[in-house]
């Protein structure tokens, strides 16, 4: 017999088992994606370049890349520093003395940049600069410019200190470098080994107090399934969302394990699940916490997909029959209340509230239904239209939901038009007929034209004009509606609901 673990539980198992044999009868049903194997460890200590610098506002990181001998020779000394100024482009504490050569040359710098400068271009008077926009200054730097780093966490912290605050000590970052002797693989023909560590999910709890931010995460995570479009030694993320809009919600430290979505700035919508700790972020909205299985999304690389266990489990009704959305809730025992159409094979198009924390917080949930012949399918030209496509998707709201909504601006000789909301995004040509539009297929008018993101669909063949009704140079084709019959007596003022195929 063999000892093992398996998702933290010891469990013993015949000496001829695979890891076939293994999750077969694991309490968390295997769903063919990734699995972690820890074979041995050995851990040691290891110096980076990395200092928190903590100030009586809170804590600042900075990653420093140059000087670093002068760095650590003054360290004590900054650590006693009091900001001296304050300015619009950058600030600045001390000073102390280093053996930096001062220049009288001015220099760019970026926002973030560290630097060291001095007063009346004598080293006994150093600072430690902290630019807060790009900006071009003499600082009595040396000649190279004289930065020394860049500003990695505690922005936030940044632009709050004022004249009169400090910086109350200087720690270095250590980490330990763990050497993993690992198997990341989905072969469940692998075969078990004395020791074993196997990892087959991560289990992860939603914040109660981030009802849309989790929302968010729970699209993300479609069926409940994970697979990271970046991996770096401090955090995992998908950019699945990214463009997509999420309210700032819950300030808190990017402790390991912590999930979070970038609710402003470059990358928004993007979710992270942090892998070291880190200071908060007034950019990043804490929403969960991996209480399970983190070993899985430490080992795991990109693209490889991962399962999940998260509470609560996504109510996401849009789609469904309300008969089906209905008997799901049963399960949980959460109320269900119908308007608009009723009946059972009715289609469900809205759910109020819309998140899931919100449903399971107050036991119910309203639901609007529609007759399925008000819902229409489509199929999109993932392949040949991405960049409209996504716009699309976007737009009626796909990226988030399996129900897209869609008002019809105008309906003429075999002609449909809808209207979305501006999205701040422009159409450049992307797959534009040549000959011939074919009954159904899905046009959105191009930046080429005046009324660029205007989307048709046409009811019949077309050789002159594309489906929003504009020359085939200012259309993009990005699919085709399955059942087109249903657009038939659908006019002016309607509403349609999509949903992909």
């Amino acid at each position: 017999m063999v000892e093992i673990e398996l998702d933290n539980k010891p469990i013993t198992v015949p000496d001829n088992f695979t890891l076939a044999d293994v999750v077969e009868d694991a309490e968390f049903p295997y769903r063919g994606t990734t699995i972690a194997i820890i074979k041995g460890v050995a851990e040691s200590r290891e110096a980076t370049a990395e200092y928190i610098v903590s100030t009586t506002k809170g804590d600042i990181g900075i990653e420093l890349s140059a000087y670093q001998d002068v760095w650590r020779d003054a360290q004590p000394k900054i650590a006693d520093s009091g900001i001296r100024w304050v300015g619009r482009e950058a600030l600045a504490f001390g000073p102390f003395k280093t053996t930096v050569v001062p220049s009288h040359r001015d220099h760019e710098y970026t926002r973030w940049d560290v630097l060291l400068g001095t007063g009346g271009y004598d080293s006994s008077h150093t600072y430690l600069i902290l630019s807060k926009q790009m900006h071009t200054a003499v600082h009595g730097a040396p000649a190279d410019g004289g930065v020394i780093g860049r500003v990695v966490s505690g922005r936030g912290v940044v632009d709050s200190l004022t004249t009169g605050d400090s910086i109350t000590g200087v720690t270095p970052v250590e980490r330990w470098e763990t050497v993993i002797n690992k198997i990341v693989t989905s072969d469940l023909s692998t075969k078990i080994e004395p020791g074993m560590r196997i990892f087959t999910h991560s289990v992860i709890e939603l914040s109660s107090d981030t009802p849309y931010g989790a929302e968010h995460f729970l699209a993300a995570a479609e069926d409940n399934k994970l697979a990271f479009s970046t991996i770096s030694h401090s955090f995992a993320s998908k950019e699945s969302l990214q463009g997509e809009e999420c309210i700032f919600e819950r300030k808190e430290p990017r402790m390991a394990g912590v999930v979070s979505v970038r609710a402003s700035g470059a990358g928004v919508g993007r979710v992270y699940i942090s892998k070291l700790d880190k200071t908060s972020s007034p950019s990043h909205s804490v929403v969960g916490m991996v209480t399970r299985g983190m070993e899985l999304i430490q080992l795991v690389e990109k693209d490889q997909e991962i399962a999940l266990d998260i509470n609560p489990v996504r109510i996401m009704l849009l789609g469904k029959t309300l008969k089906a959305a209905e008997e799901e809730l049963a399960t949980r025992g959460i109320t269900m209340r119908r308007y608009g159409e009723v009946e059972d094979n009715d289609m469900v198009v809205q759910q109020t509230p819309e998140t899931t924390i919100q449903i399971v917080g107050a036991g119910e949930v309203t639901v609007r239904g529609v007759s399925e012949k008000n819902l229409i399918k489509i199929k999109l030209y993932d392949d040949i239209a991405p960049t409209t496509i996504g716009f699309f998707r976007h737009a009626l709201g796909l990226l988030k939901s399996p129900v897209g909504v869609l008002p019809v601006f105008a309906a003429y000789e075999g002609t449909r038009l809808f209207k979305v909301p501006e999205v701040k995004k422009e159409i450049m040509p992307e797959n534009m007929p040549s000959d011939k539009v074919s009954a159904g297929e899905i046009g959105v008018t191009n930046q080429a034209a005046k009324y660029a993101q205007m989307i048709g669909v046409k009811l019949t063949d077309d050789t002159r004009y594309g489906p929003s009704g504009e020359k085939f140079a200012y259309t993009n084709i990005i699919g085709k509606v399955v059942d087109l019959e249903k657009l038939d007596k659908i006019g002016d003022g309607d509403v349609v609901y999509v949903t992909e195929v």
